[in-house]
């Protein structure tokens, strides 16, 4: 006897398609929980913490989805979701989700390849991502998010897979993978 996993984010979608699409009435949130909880903190290790991320930071990424300039690679009914958004239920989602306490993730890392990252992050990134945490990003906040996530990102901003301001791009492509795995490292030792 075989028994089969469904996931909630899987059930959640398959509601909302036989229903004809995503009702968002009054903040409901309904179509991100299925993926990144109650508490934007749910979901894998791919899955980034959306609490307390800043509104526009959501808007920009949830708009790339939609407008295809940022790829949805291993989990395609993202794309999909996001697709049968509103532009006022991602403004909506966005708020919602950002008005939380942003909290760290909290996993393991390793202390040599944190002070590596960390002379990295000084040198390329802190200008726009924070000198020492998310409270003085002008961009997304790293600090603190899953490290599966930020290595799945930065290896897809390598490839060219999301769309990204020059000086970015060069900074990006730039950082060999020791680099990589040492901002990951970095950022996941963040504690608030």
């Amino acid at each position: 006897m075989s028994t089969t996993r469904i996931s909630l984010g899987a059930i959640v979608f398959s509601a909302l398609v036989l229903m004809g699409g995503p009702s968002w009435a009054q903040g409901d949130v309904t179509m991100c929980v299925g993926c990144h909880g109650a508490d934007g903190r749910g979901g894998d290790a791919k899955t980034p913490i959306i609490a307390g991320l800043p509104d526009v930071v959501q808007e920009d990424a949830l708009f790339g989805y939609m407008e295809g300039d940022r790829k949805c690679g291993s989990n395609p009914m993202k794309c999909t979701m996001v697709g049968n958004l509103t532009e006022d239920q991602i403004i909506d989602g966005a708020a919602h989700f950002a008005a939380m306490p942003y909290a760290s993730a909290e996993e393991e890392f390793d202390a040599a390849l944190v002070e590596a990252g960390k002379a990295v992050h000084a040198k390329d990134c802190a200008m726009c991502h924070g000198a020492d945490g998310p409270d003085d990003a002008m961009a997304g906040p790293l600090h603190g998010q899953r490290m599966d996530y930020l290595r799945y990102s930065l290896q897809q901003y390598q490839a060219g897979e999301r769309n990204q301001a020059a000086a970015k791009e060069k900074k990006i492509s730039a950082l060999s993978g020791d680099d990589i795995e040492a901002l990951v490292h970095y950022y996941g030792s963040y504690r608030n």
